[in-house]
């Protein structure tokens, strides 16, 4: 916001709120008896350049109220307009970069066995790789597999392995995303292996793709590759890995047994939580969807939600209102924004 604005701001108390109660009540005032009176020129020119006031379009010399949430917009339009070119400079600046991160990359991370870490770049390798590592655990294994609902064709799969796994007494602990708890695919396979042993929880979002194994091995997902993964075997890396599934497994919520209204807009208000925290990065519907692992339009739903939630005329301006105003939980464990103007019914 602009120095002089801000100082503006500062300066508005209790004669300011007065003043302009006094044009709101009598809808239009005249400008020179306004300045003439107890108010003085200096709190009517105040609240003219705040937009608080303005001159009467039809009546010359008169004063009307301003609209405060239009006042807000007109004021604020200059910093949106900064917040948007900031956030293209980051994408152009990140894309020019990629090229050097590949190149870091190859050079860091090439095939074989490298400073604990080995890169995997075809689906069989990583499936041979997980299927001994599983055959080999003697007390844990951890899963967090984030992307939404399993594929019925990836459950069916996995299921022989985790039943023998369990059956073994190894323990396993997984993480999904919420949306995984509206596939009945995922949901029946989850009660299969609960009753098992294994232990399932869920979360929105902030967790990697990752299999750690009786904190001696680790596999995580390959950036930019839906097949590749590198396998961690570094004591400090298999450490770190550990600690972020740990994390994020004592945010998470146990897979529910059973439905209620209550749990259901839960997981939605916690949905829309983790969508607003994507939004203030500046990502776009499809990357948040991706994130979320939920469909496009679902994520648009969510978003369109979140704007009339707090009153945003335009995904820069929700964007702006969460970055500066914060964004929590109100009493009845909603989404809301302090102090954020509300959309018009």
């Amino acid at each position: 916001m602009a120095p002089g604005i801000s100082s503006l701001l500062g300066q508005l108390g209790q004669e300011e709120l007065e003043l302009f109660q006094y044009v709101v009540e009598r809808q239009q005032v005249d400008g020179d008896e306004l300045r003439a009176g107890p108010a003085g020129p200096a709190r009517v020119d105040r609240l003219l350049e705040l937009r608080l006031l303005k001159r009467s379009a039809t009546r010359l010399g008169m004063v009307v109220a301003g609209v405060p949430e239009a006042a807000a917009i007109e004021l604020l339009a200059p910093v949106l307009q900064e917040i948007e070119e900031r956030r293209r400079e980051v994408e152009a600046t990140r894309e020019r970069l990629t090229v050097f991160q590949n190149i870091y990359e190859q050079a860091r991370f090439t095939p074989g066995d490298s400073g604990g870490v080995q890169r995997l770049t075809d689906l069989d390798s990583v499936r041979a790789v997980i299927t001994e590592l599983a055959d080999r655990a003697e007390h844990e294994i951890l899963t967090s597999q984030p992307g939404g609902a399993r594929r019925d064709d990836v459950l069916k799969e996995s299921l022989e392995k985790t039943e023998r796994v369990l059956r073994r007494g190894v323990r396993m602990r997984t993480l999904y995303q919420h949306t995984a708890q509206f596939s009945t695919v995922t949901v029946e396979y989850v009660d299969h292996v609960s009753r098992i042993g294994a232990e399932i929880r869920t979360l929105g979002d902030g967790f990697m793709r990752m299999l750690a194994f009786d904190q001696s091995a680790a596999v995580i997902a390959m950036r930019d590759s839906d097949t590749g993964c590198l396998l961690l075997r570094d004591p400090s890396l298999v450490d770190f890995a550990i600690g972020a599934f740990e994390r994020a497994w004592t945010s998470a919520t146990p897979f529910p047994e059973n439905y209620s209204q209550e749990r259901v807009l839960a997981i939605s208000e916690d949905m829309k939580l983790s969508i607003v925290r994507l939004l203030v990065q500046g990502l776009e519907d499809r990357a948040i969807a991706r994130r979320m692992g939920m469909s496009l339009r679902t994520c648009q739903r969510h978003v369109s939600d979140i704007m009339d939630k707090l009153g945003a005329r335009s995904r820069l301006h929700a964007g702006f209102l969460i970055s500066e105003l914060g964004v929590d939980l109100n009493p009845t464990g909603t989404l809301g924004a302090p102090g954020a103007p509300r959309a018009a019914d």
